[in-house]
């Protein structure tokens, strides 16, 4: 391995928190990394958008101080493109630049980006290739297992991929048809980090503390990437690294507030109240009477109100489970 292909400890050995679009920004980053993550990437950002200096998109790369470690995401279809937004996002302080091979969604499948790049492997190398020439950065790729069961990745995509210049590769253990539905292809995970030269992160269905240590022993990877288990739910971060994976009395009230209140410095009212309702819904599950609280949720407009709301969820789930 080169030097320049040196693993990035705190993202190939560690418990990254995956982009979610319109999920993870700068608020939930910095709770996630708060409450045990060990590193943070961006919501996946156009590399198209950067490379035709779209304000918009820049916007995206906005971060505070408190974000790191940290690595922008980037997605797109163009060598070009990617030459042209690595050499702009270079001088901004992220960690590393991780392509976006993964993403099933049909509005990034329909430009030939996100996993769409699974069906044309020379493609998906030469962004690889261009994006490292372009940078200092480390360079990591995330992937599915291959379009469809009948379209597989090689297993060999590790290699080919740290030949390009990437020093990492996380593998989501589906395949771009199955969205996110059916069980996560363990054995493909564990295929692909067998033959890899560079660490193999493991994503996919780690929905609790138990599930994410598995994939990551049964798999053979070196770390965890950590999406949709976190929403509504970081402490699982503090679980998988051996503390609480439950919010001890009070906190999950505290937490609930703080993340608020940091949306509340980036996003006017009342826009953020109807963007945090989606947050704080996720919250609401897993205790008796949740459902109630979810109902409740949907309605909050003030601080005042998600404060007296996340407060009494707080009682009514340490109550709920002093009752087991």
């Amino acid at each position: 391995m080169r030097k320049d292909q040196l693993p990035i400890p705190f993202y190939s050995h560690g418990i990254t928190m995956a982009p979610m679009a319109g999920v993870t920004d700068s608020a939930f980053r910095r709770i996630c990394l708060r409450l045990g993550a060990t590193c943070l990437v961006t919501e996946m950002v156009t590399a198209a958008g950067l490379s035709r200096k779209s304000v918009k998109t820049k916007k995206m790369l906005r971060y505070h101080p408190d974000e790191q470690p940290l690595g922008v995401q980037l997605f797109g279809a163009k060598p070009d493109d990617f030459a042209r937004a690595s050499d702009l996002v270079t001088p901004l302080g992220f960690k590393f630049i991780d392509i976006n091979a993964g993403c099933p969604v049909k509005r990034v499948l329909r430009s030939g980006s996100g996993s769409s790049l699974l069906g044309d492997i020379p493609r998906l190398l030469e962004i690889v290739r261009v994006t490292k020439e372009n940078t200092d950065l480390p360079v990591t790729v995330k992937i599915r297992l291959g379009l469809t069961r009948e379209e597989p990745v090689p297993d060999s995509i590790g290699e080919l991929v740290a030949d390009a210049g990437a020093c990492a590769i996380a593998v989501h253990g589906r395949f771009r048809t199955d969205f996110f539905s059916g069980d996560v292809d363990k054995e493909g995970i564990r295929r692909i980090a067998e033959l890899s030269p560079v660490p193999v992160i493991a994503n996919g269905d780690s929905t609790s503390v138990e599930a994410a240590l598995r994939l990551r022993d049964e798999t053979g990877s070196t770390g965890l990437l950590i999406g949709r288990g976190a929403w509504g739910n970081p402490w699982i971060f503090r679980g998988i690294a051996g503390g609480n994976p439950h919010p001890e009395p009070g906190e999950l009230h505290t937490v609930i507030m703080k993340q608020l209140s940091m949306m509340m410095e980036l996003i006017p009212e009342p826009q953020v109240f109807h963007i945090f309702r989606g947050h704080l819904v996720q919250y609401f599950r897993g205790f008796h009477g949740a459902a109630d609280f979810r109902r409740r949720a949907v309605g909050t407009e003030s601080y005042k109100e998600v404060d007296i709301i996340a407060g009494e969820a707080d009682i009514a789930m340490h109550t709920s489970l002093e009752d087991v």
